[in-house]
């Protein structure tokens, strides 16, 4: 049975882990929008991805192999629709779910412990 910080815990992850897939379905979204302007769907993803890179790094764990992942797939020709950045959510999240709580965790504890250091200043 899980304690309350245990539970507290795994709450924090499900609205993180959706939160998460908001924005991850959002930046797939946004590579393939460029299709709608026949003709500039190339052209606008010299924009979109360097954006979609950064938001990945931003919001994946800041791991650098999957925002180059996604960069990669927005810049190569016909391949916006495969949904980099829902990829990258699902290995982060759902494949390697264990060491993301077990992250999210000493990412917690590490805050409050900066607070808590703050506090007897």
């Amino acid at each position: 049975m899980l304690d309350s910080k245990e539970n507290a815990l795994r709450i924090r992850f499900e609205k993180d882990k959706q939160f998460k897939l908001f924005i991850a379905l959002g930046i797939d979204l946004l590579g393939m929008l460029s299709y709608l302007i026949p003709g500039w769907a190339e052209a606008t993803d010299l924009i979109i991805a360097p954006l979609s890179a950064a938001l990945v790094y931003i919001f994946f764990k800041r791991k650098f192999s999957w925002a180059a992942f996604t960069f990669i797939e927005e810049l190569i020709p016909m391949t916006d629709v495969i949904p980099s950045a829902t990829i990258a959510w699902y290995s982060i999240y759902v494949t390697n779910e264990i060491e993301t709580i077990i992250e999210m965790d000493k990412r917690e504890k590490l805050k409050q412990k900066m607070f808590d250091n703050l506090d007897r200043n």
